[in-house]
């Protein structure tokens, strides 16, 4: 694995760093630069492939990318005619941007490649498993990325729904796990962890007796009545809560009546009171869990799917689950219309007549599951050359808004890895097969040419930025103001670089990578 995962490694970063190069290159050449060397590797020149006009094409010992050199892009050299610095400012920020542009469009061409020759994510999901997180009980007992659950206490497992069904209906409870590793089959035992969705938050009993408030949905019962994630569950109704099956003993005496909970954030003992809403609800043969309206649950012969996302029934909006039982509740006729979104289309299902009592229809406020701390592989399905491009270039947007986000808010620390971490992420792809390869390849690609926007002295982004000062002050800055510049760059990247590799060292000294 060690090999397959080097050899991974050498074909990222060499096709990442050619082609965001070839950008360069390309747009060299259109506005007339004269490119002198177009570099496969670094370190010094092996040997030359071929020379093509004033462009010499050579190979150098490392492996890991390239370089592009072009005539003239040091300050002072304006006097060599098809040199850089000789050129007008929009032919060299042209030259400079195509760089990150080049990395985002290989981005969409390796996701829409994806899509027609591996296909894409479907919903479904196998009894494989495509990530372990960090300090849960999968990680505990040693499951990996690319292993195959193939039986459950005995029960033969044949799909990911049979492998996730049984370990969500056994919270706290022992299984006994049989796992293909490669050639190897594996008995691990494990007890999934409960988690419990409650008046609109997640709270998780994974990392130890007392519940972890992991998630709070906007304007939730949970919102509105102060809880925040990371809170942690002491008390509820004036009972000590120590497990998740004590947490769920305590909702269900409560009913649908304020529930009083306890809970510590950090050295705070906080009392809050709050009304539960419903978090799900049976019908037209799904379940149907709030906040969203998704299907996480679908009947044989059902006109829904699952993940089907529920808007409105009978012309009425469905925010929460006591908005769809209000408009149950209300139906007098056994025929209705419910709009979903599937896939990102928006669609319409008239229901067949279901022998169902609106007045009783099932319901709950809260849901529990068990969860081992691992997410299983989709099933993929290969898509025609349009859907590949429409799915393409919908990847391509979620990724680039998540990584905007993630890039300028506090979670950036946690989120944002360095070559150690590509690296962990490298390997447990390469478990899982080529198409994890593919798309980690593509999200890095993307990465790089937001990353390279940066306004950083030494990256293309602040090269664009020095090309700016000089528009607006109508004077290019002095050779000296340049140098001074440089090294104020390089010493930001340093301090990233060595903040980076200590970042990498600590998660994955602590367990936190996931595996």
């Amino acid at each position: 694995m060690i090999i397959e995962t080097a050899i991974a490694l050498i074909f990222i970063f060499a096709i990442l760093i050619m082609f965001h190069e070839l950008g360069h290159y390309s747009a060299a050449r259109l506005v007339g630069m004269r490119v002198e060397e177009f570099a496969f590797g670094f370190g010094p020149k092996l040997l030359t492939l071929f020379k093509r006009g004033d462009t010499e094409y050579t190979i150098h010992p490392y492996p890991l990318g390239g370089f592009v050199k072009i005539a003239g892009m040091e300050p002072g050299e304006e006097d060599i005619p098809d040199g850089f610095q000789a050129q007008a400012i929009w032919k060299r920020a042209l030259v400079i941007f195509a760089g990150p542009f080049a990395s985002f469009v290989l981005a969409v061409i390796v996701f829409i490649v994806m899509g027609l020759f591996w296909g894409f994510p479907t919903g479904t999901t196998e009894n494989r498993i495509a990530m372990v997180s960090p300090k849960t009980e999968a990680h505990r007992i040693g499951l990996r990325a690319g292993d195959r659950i193939v039986s459950i206490n005995g029960v033969k497992i044949a799909s990911g729904k049979d492998m996730t069904g049984l370990i969500h209906d056994n919270p706290g409870e022992q299984l006994t796990l049989t796992v293909k590793r490669n050639d190897h089959t594996l008995t691990k035992k494990a007890s999934p962890s409960w988690n419990i969705y409650y008046l609109g938050a997640a709270w998780s009993f994974a990392q130890g007796k007392n519940g972890t408030v992991e998630y709070v949905a906007e304007k939730s019962a949970a919102a509105k009545a102060g809880i925040k994630k990371n809170d942690k569950i002491v008390g509820v109704n004036g009972k000590n809560t120590k497990s998740g099956s004590d947490f769920v003993s305590a909702i269900e005496t409560s009913g649908d009546k304020p529930v009083s909970i306890i809970f510590k954030r950090g050295r705070k003992t906080i009392n809050i009171t709050a009304r539960p809403n419903t978090e799900w609800v049976e019908f037209g043969g799904a379940h149907w869990v709030f906040p969203g309206g998704i299907a996480d649950k679908v009947s044989k012969g059902s006109q829904f799917k699952y993940a089907d996302m529920l808007t409105s029934i009978a012309g009425k909006k469905i925010k929460t689950g006591d908005d769809m039982l209000k408009v149950l509740r209300k139906n007098k006729s056994m025929r209705m219309s419910a709009q979903i979104e599937r896939d990102g289309e928006k669609k319409r299902i008239v229901l067949h007549p279901y022998l169902v009592e609106y007045q009783a229809v099932k319901h709950g406020v809260y849901t529990a599951i068990g969860l081992l701390g691992f997410m299983p592989e989709q099933t993929l399905v290969k898509t025609g050359f349009v859907d590949s491009i429409k799915k393409g270039l919908l990847i391509t947007k979620g990724m680039a808004e998540q990584l905007i986000d993630t890039l300028t808010s506090s979670r950036i620390k946690e989120e944002v890895g360095g070559p150690l971490m590509i690296a962990k992420v490298t390997a447990s792809s390469v478990a899982r097969g080529i198409y994890p390869v593919m798309s980690l390849l593509g999200g890095l690609s993307l990465s790089l040419a937001f990353i390279n926007l940066i306004p950083i002295p030494v990256v293309d982004g602040g090269h664009l930025v020095i090309l700016a000062v000089e528009a607006i002050r109508c004077k290019r800055l002095t050779r000296e103001q340049m140098q001074v510049i440089t090294l104020i760059g390089m010493a930001i990247l340093g301090v990233i670089f060595v903040t980076v590799i200590w970042s990498d060292l600590f998660k994955i000294s602590q367990g936190l990578v996931p595996q």
